[in-house]
């Protein structure tokens, strides 16, 4: 009798342990998850798509072809001040063109409404105050369209637009002729009429012409990961 008390103790202790090691992580993957926002979204945007960015707000990114028709997701969230301090999100305008150093950018533009940056396709900054390029998430192709990974945010270029650049200047040389006349006299005596001759000389010209060259950005290291921007519960 006494055996079998201890044997139905012993049970519901080993239950009440399991139950315990349960709850413990079934909240560790609650705090994981926290921690770890993101999942990976069907995008169901394949190939023959030929519009504009498409915005999936719920998951915060843009999808859309870059300047070598290939599929990228950019954060919404431009970083820097704006983006992560006042949770302002950018915007596609297809519209849009700027005036940079080295020529115009456009049309077709993410824009930051608070900060007035300007990003190209590419997520590169173009103009206007930004740290770097927009942040992206990784893709891959998948049956129904292309699969994004929001679990990892990695940082965009560090490349920031220099406002004191200017175009290069290639000097140009060109070559023009010019007629001088000249009198000698003919070896017959001081009293013979003068002959003029004409030498011809070569003056150069210079003239400078400014080639337009874009600055090359520079990359953040290989899988260089950033902070999302969190909401003010996720924060607490």
């Amino acid at each position: 009798m006494v055996s079998s008390r201890v044997g139905a103790a012993l049970a519901l202790l080993i239950a009440i342990a399991a139950l315990a090691l349960a709850i413990v992580a079934f909240m560790s993957t609650i705090r994981d998850e926290k921690l770890k926002p993101g999942r990976l979204v069907q995008t169901r945007v394949n190939s023959d798509y030929t519009g504009g960015p498409v915005v999936f707000p719920v998951d915060d990114f843009y999808i859309g072809y870059n300047s070598d028709f290939d599929f990228r997701a950019w954060y919404v969230y431009p970083p820097g001040f704006y983006g992560h301090m006042r949770g302002c999100k950018v915007v596609w305008d297809s519209d849009a063109v700027v005036e940079t150093g080295h020529g115009p950018e456009g049309p077709g533009l993410y824009v930051d409404p608070c900060g007035g940056a300007r990003f190209d396709r590419d997520g590169e900054l173009v103009s206007g105050p930004a740290d770097r390029g927009l942040d992206w998430f990784a893709t891959e192709p998948g049956v129904e369209g292309v699969i994004v990974d929001t679990r990892t945010l990695y940082c965009g270029l560090g490349f920031v637009a220099d406002p004191s650049w200017t175009p290069s200047v290639t000097p140009t040389i060109t070559e023009t002729p010019t007629v001088t006349s000249t009198q000698t006299l003919p070896p017959f005596g001081p009293t013979s009429t003068p002959v003029p001759t004409e030498t011809p000389s070569i003056t150069p010209t210079i003239s400078a012409t400014a080639t337009p060259t874009r600055p090359t950005p520079t990359n953040t290291p290989e899988g260089a990961r950033c902070d999302r921007v969190t909401s003010e519960s996720e924060q607490g």
